[in-house]
């Protein structure tokens, strides 16, 4: 019986990593052809836009508040966590992949479509480098919140199934992904306006 429950517990996992997965994909894909599709004036204005940003990274005066990058990067696993608390995290939790998805992979698609192939080491060194960090523990706390939502959504159908998924491991798991997220605006902070001062004497 224990086999069984492991068994069934690691099949569980995997469909819900594959429902994740096809959301956050669906949204960086998405996002892709927004900018992709922006041309005409709000292409001029982005094509603006990413090279004053980058020429204030090269001078060294882009600001960077700890406290906004923080909350940037703890607020979707927040949201992630709450989603998990209630039946309604089996929509909330894809849908909010969706739009993490999305908006990882406009701004990387910006600068590529501004600068070209030089383009991807500014976006590596903005977007990648957090994404190391925040993505797994996206999709570790978001994995194990839509089986708690669906776990619940069961029993408001009147449909038992075994004890809670909100338990001590549950809480220390989201402690776990809630310190990536932290580390991550860390990063931000510190670490990546160092790399795209580098990277904006590339591109520029």
């Amino acid at each position: 019986m224990r086999i069984q429950k492991k068994w069934d517990l690691l099949s569980e996992q995997g469909g819900t990593l594959a429902i994740l997965s096809i959301a956050f994909l669906a949204g960086g894909i998405l996002g892709g052809l927004f900018a992709a599709l922006s041309g005409g004036t709000g292409g001029d204005e982005l094509s603006g836009y990413l090279s004053s940003y980058l020429a204030l990274a090269e001078e060294g005066e882009l600001p960077q508040e700890l406290w906004p990058l923080l909350w940037g990067q703890v607020k979707y696993l927040l949201l992630a966590l709450l989603l998990s608390l209630t039946a309604l995290g089996i929509v909330g939790i894809p849908m909010l992949f969706g739009v993490r998805g999305f908006f990882l992979s406009f701004p990387v698609a910006c600068f590529c479509r501004v600068f070209g192939g030089r383009g991807m080491f500014p976006a590596f060194i903005l977007f990648g480098l957090p994404a190391l960090l925040w993505v797994p523990a996206l999709f570790v706390m978001g994995t194990s919140g839509y089986l708690s939502a669906r776990q619940l959504f069961h029993r408001s159908m009147g449909e038992g199934r075994g004890g809670s998924l909100l338990n001590g491991a549950f809480w220390c798991q989201a402690g776990v992904c809630v310190s990536l997220g932290l580390a991550a605006g860390l990063l931000e902070h510190w670490i990546v306006p160092v790399l795209l001062r580098a990277a904006a004497r590339v591109v520029l």
